[in-house]
């Protein structure tokens, strides 16, 4: 039986009329307080891993505010995205310290229902609905890696790396293109740094390079026409280089 995965990832900007109505009674808010950020783009990818270690990829949707016109629609309709999958969990990198709280809020704010992976519900038992690979990296210590951090570590060309920092607001229809790009190739790479952990954590049969490269070649079938679709290709070879290589000396 397969086990399917949704990656999830948001952008947000910090509100300035939110911030400064805080900073009129406390002139030590910054922007980079939760409660004063907003969701501009989203985008989920879904993908899953059969028992002989298989990887087949499902959708790659995003939204943005130049679409939807503001935070509550983005967020709606991600909202509606994850109750078509309510059964799969969402994988998220910091998305309990990041994400969730502003979809939270978004949500508090709105009125709008969580779906089922967000639901706060104490005591829970059996498979967890979201997935939180940097909590599940962290363990029981102190230190928070960076997913750019792991992705690098794990062999991610520096190129594809490169585009992970906070974007700034678009300002016009390329921009906001761009941005959307941005934030499904941040659900692809997330999805290749699950695989990399479920291949530490013994998931039988599953190899890193052949899953990754089903990963890229899945979301570029969906995405033809993205801005990294040279640098994905590029990587894609270079693991099945490196495979080859492997097999070869196992051999």
């Amino acid at each position: 039986m397969a086990q399917t995965y949704l990656a999830l990832d948001t952008e947000t900007y910090w509100d300035e009329r939110l911030h400064e109505e805080h900073r009129a009674f406390d002139p030590r808010s910054n922007r980079h307080a939760t409660a004063v950020r907003r969701v501009m783009a989203a985008a989920t990818f879904l993908f899953s891993i059969d028992a002989d270690g298989r990887v087949a990829c499902g959708s790659v949707s995003s939204w943005s505010e130049h679409d939807w016109f503001d935070d509550r629609e983005v967020v709606k309709q991600l909202f509606d995205n994850l109750r078509q999958h309510d059964a799969t969990p969402v994988v998220t990198f910091g998305g309990l310290a990041t994400d969730v709280p502003v979809l939270l809020l978004t949500a508090m704010e709105n009125g709008l229902p969580l779906p089922p992976q967000l639901l706060d519900q104490p005591g829970r038992k059996g498979p967890r609905p979201h997935l939180d690979l940097g909590l599940q990296l962290k363990g029981g210590g102190r230190t928070w890696c960076h997913l750019s951090q792991v992705l690098l570590r794990i062999g991610v060309p520096a190129g594809l790396v490169a585009a992970k920092p906070n974007v700034s607001r678009p300002r016009d229809a390329a921009e906001w293109q761009t941005l959307r790009g941005h934030v499904e190739l941040d659900c692809l790479l997330l999805a290749i740094a699950k695989i990399a952990w479920l291949v530490a954590q013994q998931t039988p049969c599953l190899r890193f390079e052949p899953a990754a490269i089903a990963l890229i070649c899945g979301f570029l079938r969906r995405r033809p026409d993205h801005g990294a679709k040279e640098l994905l290709h590029a990587y894609a070879a270079e693991l099945q280089f490196q495979f080859g290589e492997r097999l070869t000396l196992a051999a």
